[in-house]
């Protein structure tokens, strides 16, 4: 009888395991067979379901970033608890921007001691056209807007954004779309003047982090 709690333990680590692999196996190959976004996007926010039993603690082993100083000013830091990490992030933003902000973001997985991209987004934040099919933008939102006043809402006024102790949930299901394993998540933001061709980096930060 006293092997049985551990027996337990271990068929449902696994089945956790198996769960959220076999959601994010689902990701992958939609990412893969179908071209266009807005259906891969529609497929994956119903994927999510799959994922609602599926828990991970992140730990955030290293940060790197770039700022264009014609832009803004930027400060992360990276706070490792007893829960996971949290993040602290100070900016000062030196003009109002409210049109062409683009943003790119990756999610990057480690696979034979490679990382490999899995899963990307390109949005114009300011754009009025295509909006509602992209999930990850507005996940982001939301859980940005929890911790200070820096979000990816346009337009961007100048002034002093912060966010404090910002930490994804381990329930949340952005997390749970993910086995757990080694990841990067990339942001690069690029601003396009009116009547101009070419984007501008305003900056780029890329947290490298674990999923457990």
């Amino acid at each position: 009888m006293a092997d049985k709690p551990s027996t337990i333990a271990r068929g449902s680590l696994g089945a956790i395991k198996w769960r959220r692999t076999v959601a994010f196996s689902f990701i992958v190959e939609i990412e893969m067979f179908n071209s266009s976004q807005k259906w891969m996007w529609r497929n994956v926010a119903i994927l999510v379901a799959f994922a609602c039993m599926i828990a991970g603690k992140i730990l955030i082993t290293k940060v790197d970033y770039t700022s264009n100083p014609d832009y803004l000013t930027m400060k992360v830091q990276v706070n490792n608890e007893t829960e996971g990490s949290t993040v602290d992030v100070d900016g000062n933003l030196f003009l109002d921007v409210a049109q062409g902000v683009f943003v790119n973001i990756e999610l990057d997985s480690k696979m034979d001691g490679e990382y490999m991209t899995m899963i990307g987004t390109s949005k114009e934040l300011c754009s009025k056209e295509d909006t509602g099919m992209d999930p990850v933008v507005p996940l982001l939102n939301e859980e940005l807007e929890k911790f200070g006043n820096l979000s990816f809402n346009c337009p961007f006024d100048k002034g002093y954004y912060r966010i404090r102790k910002f930490r994804m949930s381990n329930d949340h299901m952005l997390v749970k779309m993910v086995p757990a394993g080694e990841y990067i998540v990339k942001m690069d933001l690029q601003h396009q003047h009116t009547n101009d061709t070419e984007k501008v980096p305003v900056f780029k930060l890329s947290f490298y982090f674990e999923i457990s």
